[in-house]
């Protein structure tokens, strides 16, 4: 997600990885993400890795934090995940995996408010910095002791991530960028495809264009396609095509029914998932992007936010809690590698939107943690 994060350097996350599911029915590995637990408040540690085993959460998130023009990765992130990674390691948690999901923080820098142009995506990503810094990256981290996924850019959607001018074939070059330079350094990891937010932020008075575009849209757009799902005329098979592993997408939908599917199949929510691995596999036809690839989706974000979050997201936590049941059955139906729950806590800081924690911020759980725990 590409949102304000003023108290959090890096965002650790755990999703699911493991052998995709035998039968449609299958669980999917269950994820957990608290940044504030596992590296912001050190204190928080050990509880962050006894829930998560408690939960059988396996693969951990970590979203290290890139500003578009840096050709060196912070230090002081790289320290953290090897701390974390050998501690989970040795305390025997369930933990055993890590995607590494860059993201940028370009915030109205990269989408102006009241200007329907706004920057290039070129003016404000150095693609030879992305290349050097991904390349020091890759090289810090092959000996971590946790399995490794990576993703180019967290939800490359967001204008504020990635600017709308040129922002898909921009993206399109960082993730085959990726994708090269992971398996140079890396041969062993897994690359993903996406990352993406589930839906467009509408245009409004502040932001004539909006403030990002619904994922089909998007993919279409990075591969070359039109509104059916078919090679644009005059587009190269060459130029538009990427290389995976799989997909991975951000299905949250804060207040609606999972069970209920939106109108618009480009919004690819929970309740869309259906739509959105339909479309995949027609891009998969189209050989722009791999059959194999779209038949391993991983899910790396999702919560329904309640207690402290504003009135406008806020659910009761009976309701996020049935609503969650839902959204897992979806899950295992459609044959998914991993469902991921953003926030084991609430946060501390009443600034952060995302108050979607399975725990209040302090004392013990209710109703959401326990069917969270319960998931299988």
């Amino acid at each position: 997600m590409t949102r304000a994060r003023a108290t959090t350097a890096l965002v650790l996350t755990t999703l699911a990885a493991g052998a995709l599911p035998a039968t449609s029915t299958a669980a999917p590995v269950k994820g957990l993400q608290d940044a504030d637990m596992a590296f912001n408040h050190p204190q928080l540690q050990d509880e962050f890795l006894l829930r998560a085993t408690e939960a059988k959460v396996r693969l951990t998130r970590f979203n290290p934090r890139w500003d578009g023009r840096s050709r060196v990765p912070d230090a002081g992130q790289i320290a953290q995940l090897k701390a974390f990674a050998a501690k989970a390691v040795a305390t025997g948690s369930s933990i055993k995996d890590v995607e590494i999901a860059p993201y940028i923080p370009g915030g109205e820098s990269f989408n102006p408010r009241r200007t329907r142009k706004g920057p290039t995506a070129g003016s404000k990503i150095s693609r030879s910095a992305y290349r050097a810094w991904l390349d020091a990256l890759t090289k810090e981290l092959k000996d971590l002791p946790l399995r490794k996924f990576y993703t180019a850019i967290n939800e490359p959607n967001w204008y504020s991530a990635i600017p709308r001018r040129g922002g898909a074939t921009m993206y399109r070059n960082l993730h085959n960028d990726a994708y090269r330079i992971v398996k140079k350094n890396d041969p062993k990891a897994k690359v993903l495809f996406g990352e993406l937010a589930p839906f467009a932020r509408k245009a409004s008075k502040n932001y004539p264009v909006g403030r990002a575009t619904d994922p089909g849209d998007f993919v279409r757009e990075v591969l070359g396609l039109d509104s059916k799902w078919r090679a644009k005329r005059g587009t190269k098979r060459s130029k538009f095509t990427i290389k995976a592993d799989g997909v991975a997408l951000h299905t949250y939908d804060f207040k609606a029914n999972p069970s209920k599917r939106l109108k618009d199949r480009d919004k690819w929510t929970q309740a869309n998932l259906s739509y959105a691995k339909s479309d995949l596999r027609k891009a998969a036809r189209t050989k722009r992007i791999s059959s194999s690839a779209v038949k391993r989706i991983y899910l790396t974000e999702f919560a329904y936010k309640t207690r402290n979050a504003p009135a406008a997201d806020r659910l009761s936590e009976s309701r996020a809690a049935s609503y969650l049941k839902s959204a897992w059955k979806i899950a295992k139906k459609q044959g998914v590698r991993s469902f991921l729950w953003y926030q084991l806590r609430d946060p501390q800081n009443d600034a952060e939107t995302w108050q979607s924690g399975l725990l209040p911020r302090e004392g013990d759980g209710g109703r959401l943690w326990t069917t969270f725990r319960g998931l299988k």
